[in-house]
């Protein structure tokens, strides 16, 4: 039986993951899609053969829909989350979770008090390289994770004919929540619970409303290790790259998609290019555990919890600025 998606948000990452759940996951098939912006909607269900839903509630309602994609503004997922299960709707939620710790708890209570499962698409962890990443970190050849660094420049938002929801810090929660927060997870992943972060940061540019446009985050980990995350939506150029430091090694990672080194020294790096790591792509990959995960109980590639790890994250270094120092992380 195939698990029958209803798709939340007809912008650019709903437009991905609908198509993809269309064309490439196996066992699904794409039913219905909603979009409160029309030319969305009726864009993308020209384009996929999706059912148009006509509300949020119609298309919750329908029948040969099991699972939901949200894919709408951040400030959106918790309360379309909620009412999903609410529905009986298993849930993949594209990151950021949600604006707060406080609502991803409510996304999860509302999904385990309906039997409903919860994913978060924190689809960075699942590129090739990142897997590959992932597999020398946590295998120990380079020893003990100790720091990292990990800088995000890109050149702005982009104009939509939706509107630009981004610039708004209460829909977007700014760079952290909505940029940076691929990196927070993926630091999660690496080096395990935090249990400090600071923060500092400022307004530089003109694009962004009321959120900074440049920030660093520094985060310390139960471990003993640190990480620094940079983040700016002004820079001339996009550029991405993440340093590992290790007790026995080094990795680097241009981008997530140019390559990967990783060594003990210079002299003995070993580069990795996205086509020497075989299997699917991200976007497949995390909507075919999900649907795995549905149908039959194998075990995610991630859930709903480690989406609120990397938002405490985040909510964590706002108030680190709020409050003029860092801010201690209890064990949750």
């Amino acid at each position: 039986m195939a698990l029958g998606f209803g798709l939340i948000g007809c912008g650019a990452m709903g437009r991905e993951l609908g198509l993809a759940i269309k064309n490439r996951v196996a066992e699904a098939r794409l039913a219905a899609a909603f979009d409160p912006y029309r030319p969305n909607a009726e864009g993308f269900c020209g384009e996929s053969g999706a059912a148009l839903a006509e509300s949020l509630e119609a298309l919750l309602g329908r029948k040969d829909i099991q699972a939901v994609i949200v894919a709408s503004p951040n400030d959106l997922h918790c309360e379309q989350t909620v009412a999903a299960a609410r529905a009986g709707k298993h849930v993949f939620c594209e990151k950021p979770m949600a604006l707060s710790v406080a609502d991803c708890d409510r996304m999860i209570a509302a999904c385990e008090q309906a039997g409903v499962k919860l994913m978060v698409g924190h689809s960075m962890r699942l590129y090739p390289l990142t897997r590959r990443l992932l597999e020398v970190a946590r295998g120990g050849e380079l020893g003990k994770p100790l720091y990292a660094f990990a800088s995000y420049f890109f050149t702005g938002f982009r104009q939509r004919d939706s509107g630009v929801w981004h610039l708004n810090r209460a829909r977007s929660g700014g760079l952290f929540f909505h940029m940076a927060i691929h990196h927070i997870d993926l630091f999660n992943a690496i080096f395990g619970q935090v249990t400090r972060v600071h923060y500092a940061g400022g307004r530089y540019g003109g694009q962004a409303r009321d959120f900074d446009d440049v920030g660093t985050t520094l985060v310390e980990y139960a471990s003993g290790a640190t990480a620094a995350l940079c983040s700016s939506s002004i820079s001339p150029v996009s550029w991405r790259e993440l340093t590992f430091l290790f007790s026995r090694g080094f990795a680097r990672l241009h981008s997530p998609w140019s390559y990967l080194e990783f060594g003990p020294d210079e002299q003995h790096l070993i580069r990795v290019e996205p086509q020497d790591v075989p299997g699917p792509d991200a976007t497949e990959s995390e909507l075919a555990s999900f649907t795995r995960w549905v149908l039959h109980d194998d075990p995610p590639v991630f859930a709903g919890r480690e989406g609120r790890a990397a938002v405490m994250v985040a909510e964590a270094a706002q108030q680190a600025k709020e409050r003029g120092g860092p801010v201690d992380i209890a064990e949750q």
